[in-house]
């Protein structure tokens, strides 16, 4: 509790007006070393926004919230003026106490206010008292005046305000309310029109309809009553969150990294492919999901129903962190706002309600949120009739896991479309007509999952991670994919249309640009030179990286030849797949990686047991020598092609020292039987083991290539597929940075070269970022060799060193991000 001094507490004071009286009471509050000066001018620019009469003569001042630098110390004093100050159209100010807020300390001296508004004759009794004591006893809570031991019951104080402009109390601004209500031992109710909502309850606030300016009566009864009205008024004052009214522009949010100027819905999710795509939309899996009506056990019906609700709040605190970053806390607010609806104590009661009367979880829960977005729909404000949607976002994300889903064949419309999945796995692939898609927009995934690897060697834009509600869209809608945002965005304006189109021409003449110099090598401003190659998956993959300007083939994961057939491949057949990415890269070096299946794939010839973690499990060179009759007749096949141009060898997984002694004997075992001469051999480095054992292994390999999207899930502990982790889960993360500052610094001591072929090897801060810390070779997909190339060209090594160096530093991977964009702006801005 805040200590009230005599000194602070001011009797018989008089003022003409109540500019005077502040000034005043400022005075006192610089005199008790609580605010410097110029916080007075702030104070009274509080009353040009709203009054701080509170009623029974007592008034508030305090500053406008940008202003709180001002303040020295929190705390309160007191100035009483018996005489009364004309404070607004509801009265006159007896006793004003000036408030200093620093902190939320003050709040508790305000909560004892309740006691003195609701008692008119106290409130007389403390605007004439002589003594100090009696003013300092009320307001601390510590007693009552003698003369009023016997009030009446509290019945509740009232504020007034104006509903915020210009879309009124819809979603995000009546979120803010439930956000500050919650904060307080106090009951709220808002009315408008003869309807009242409790301020606990998003719903019941929507349901209100209260536009753009229309009055609102809060009301207020409990512990805090006082102190959440005064919270209140300060939220309302600034917007709640909403473009602001004049003091809003005061204080201007500050400008995120990456600024998104759409007007449309935008529905976040991660960037794993650039470019912009813009036309209807398309579900290349329609899901349908089926609940049981009733169930037996209401007892785990209810449990089951939380786990829900826990699982869908974790999804959406993961979204609004994601996209706080992108756009800014008024955009990111939506998702806040579907937060508080899944914490809405009417559904929630109504809902575990139904299950006490024996219905099953997922079917209270649809019953109650759709007989809720049913009446929103229904309204005449468009904007709340919108929220709807929202409604039914949020439902079916808590839905999902306690209903069937039920997947159909896909269909294909006969025009481009931007195609929406839950993911996609390789085989999908054949099911795509790269001609008649636009672009890839899934549910789940991450920016290493398979759709983002796709995309990329489809060259199309592609945003992941934005939730199963993108499965609802309806087939046909028009909507714009923004890969380099991560967001889809519903319903766009057609000044958001035009920006698209601006945007894809202005894409397709860099590309343009690019392509007409992909030939080019990626050297620096500075002369330093960095080796951009290729990632494939088949054979016939070679001569269009050469195509593209690659340098050569980085990483060709062999698996294609073992996948989706019930017998492995002989060695003629994988001899003729490797001798033909041979002829076609024409002397150009290729990196062969030796088979990499875990227990994530099904191959059924391998009879790999299922595992509970296939990602540590059996995969890569455990497997390899686990099946060691398929490893040597892979090497048979590599060392033949050897014999006809530059291969090289690497061994996937390699943990430890002695694995990759093994795989080396095993091979050098194999050159023997062929009769090939030697060849480089290399490791990826993809397991925090090996960067920790990186100086000791690299006294026996030519190269390390590091694959940064498993290096990043085993180092970071999560699952690069995982719904709510996957945006977390990023290359760029610092820690992710310090394993590739490891590897080099071990490398250049053994005097050996480094790659990286992960994901973010072919992004434009990882492309970056990575060449900075010693990156000598990254090999990427296809479509994005001259784009990277294009990059490096522009900038030179030294800045890019420099960025690298202070990423090392940095908490999290949206600050490396943060880095590189500015670097790039400042290159962008002298050409």
């Amino acid at each position: 509790m805040l200590s009230l001094t005599p000194s602070q507490v001011r009797l018989g004071w008089s003022a003409t007006n109540k500019a005077e009286a502040i000034r005043l009471v400022g005075q006192v509050m610089v005199e008790s070393g609580f605010i410097s000066p110029d916080y007075v001018d702030s104070m009274l620019k509080r009353e040009q926004v709203s009054a701080t009469f509170l009623g029974h003569g007592i008034a508030i001042p305090h500053g406008l919230p940008e202003a709180r630098h001002l303040v020295l110390q929190t705390g309160v004093v007191v100035v009483q003026f018996p005489a009364g100050v004309v404070w607004s159209e509801d009265g006159h100010a007896h006793l004003v106490v000036g408030i200093a807020a620093q902190s939320d300390e003050h709040l508790q001296v305000l909560a004892s206010l309740t006691g003195v508004l609701d008692d008119e004759a106290r409130a007389v009794a403390l605007a004439s008292t002589l003594d100090a004591a009696a003013i300092i006893q009320a307001l601390q809570g510590s007693g009552a005046l003698p003369e009023q031991q016997d009030a009446p019951a509290f019945e509740g104080l009232s504020l007034q305000v104006l509903s915020p402009s210009p879309d009124g109390l819809h979603a995000r601004p009546a979120t803010a309310v439930v956000e500050v209500v919650r904060r307080f031992r106090a009951d709220v109710t808002v009315h408008h029109e003869g309807r009242q909502a409790d301020a606990r309850s998003l719903l019941s606030l929507l349901r209100l309809g209260a536009r753009g300016g229309s009055r609102l009566t809060l009301t207020a009864a409990g512990d805090d009553a006082a102190a959440v009205l005064l919270a209140l008024q300060e939220a309302f004052d600034v917007g709640l969150g909403e473009e602001p009214p004049a003091a809003r522009a005061l204080a201007p949010e500050p400008v995120p990294a990456a600024v998104l100027d759409y007007e449309g819905t935008l529905v976040a999710g991660l960037s794993a492919s650039p470019g912009i795509a813009a036309g209807p939309v398309w579900a290349f899996q329609r899901e349908r999901l089926e609940v049981e009506e009733w169930a037996a056990d209401a007892a785990r019906e209810h449990q089951l129903l939380e786990s829900a609700l826990a699982g869908a709040a974790a999804e959406l605190r993961q979204l609004h962190e994601g996209f706080l970053q992108k756009a800014g806390a008024q955009r990111a607010a939506i998702f806040k706002a579907h937060l508080e609806l899944l914490d809405d104590p009417e559904m929630l009661r109504e809902s575990h309600g139904l299950i006490d009367t024996g219905l099953s979880a997922g079917a209270s829960w649809h019953r109650v949120f759709e007989s809720r977005a049913q009446a929103l729909a229904a309204m005449d404000e468009p904007v709340l009739a919108a929220r709807a949607a929202d409604l039914r976002d949020v439902g079916r994300r808590v839905l999902r896991p306690l209903a069937r889903v039920l997947e159909g064949e896909p269909t294909f419309p006969d025009h481009p479309v931007v195609l929406l999945a839950e993911d996609l796995t390789p085989s999908d692939t054949a099911k795509l007509d790269p001609a008649m898609v636009l672009g890839l927009c899934t549910a789940g995934g991450g920016t290493t999952s398979h759709t983002a690897i796709i995309a990329r060697s489809l060259d199309l834009p592609a945003v992941v991670a934005v939730g199963p509600s993108v499965l609802d869209l309806r087939n046909g809608q028009h909507c714009i994919l923004d890969g380099d945002a991560g967001v889809l965005v519903v319903r766009p304006s057609a000044r958001d249309r035009a920006k698209a189109a601006h945007q894809r021409e202005r894409i397709r003449l860099r590309r343009k640009q690019e392509q007409l110099e992909r030939y080019r090598p990626a050297i620096t401003l500075d002369g330093r030179r960095v080796e951009v190659a290729a990632n494939i998956s088949e054979a016939a993959e070679a001569g269009k990286a050469v195509d593209a300007g690659g340098e050569g083939v980085g990483l060709m994961r062999t698996e294609f030849l073992f996948l989706q057939r019930d017998e492995p491949p002989g060695e003629e057949e994988q001899l003729h797949a490797y001798l033909t990415m041979v002829r076609a890269l024409n002397g150009l070096p290729l990196i062969l990686r030796t088979l990499d299946i875990g227990g994530d794939k099904h191959v059924p010839y391998l009879s790999l047991p299922a595992e509970t973690n296939p990602f540590l499990g059996m995969r890569g060179i455990r497997l390899c020598f686990e099946r060691e009759d398929l490893f040597r007749t892979q090497l048979r096949a590599i060392l033949r092609a050897s014999m006809e141009g530059p291969v090289r060898i690497m061994y996937p997984m390699v943990a430890m020292p002695e694995e990759l002694a093994k795989a080396r004997a095993i091979t050098e075992s194999v050159r023997r039987e062929v009769g090939a001469d030697p060849v480089e051999t290399g490791i990826m480095m993809e397991v925090p083991s090996a960067v920790m054992m990186a100086e000791q292994l690299a006294r026996d390999v030519s190269f390390f290539s590091i694959g940064t999207n498993d290096l990043t899930q085993y180092l970071l502990a999560m699952d690069r597929q995982h719904p709510v982790l996957a945006s977390r889960a990023d290359g760029l993360h610092p820690a992710v940075l310090r394993m590739v500052d490891l590897t080099v610094r071990a490398a250049r001591k053994a005097d050996i070269w480094v790659g990286a072929c992960g994901g973010i090897a072919g992004d434009p801060s990882g492309a970056v970022v990575l060449s900075g810390l010693g990156v000598t070779e990254l090999s990427v997909a296809i479509p994005s060799i001259p784009a990277v190339k294009a990059l490096l060209r522009g900038i030179s090594m030294a800045d890019a060193e420099d960025v690298a160096q202070a990423a090392l530093e940095c908490g999290n991977a949206s600050e490396v991000r943060g880095l590189v964009r500015g670097l790039l702006a400042r290159k962008g801005a002298k050409a």
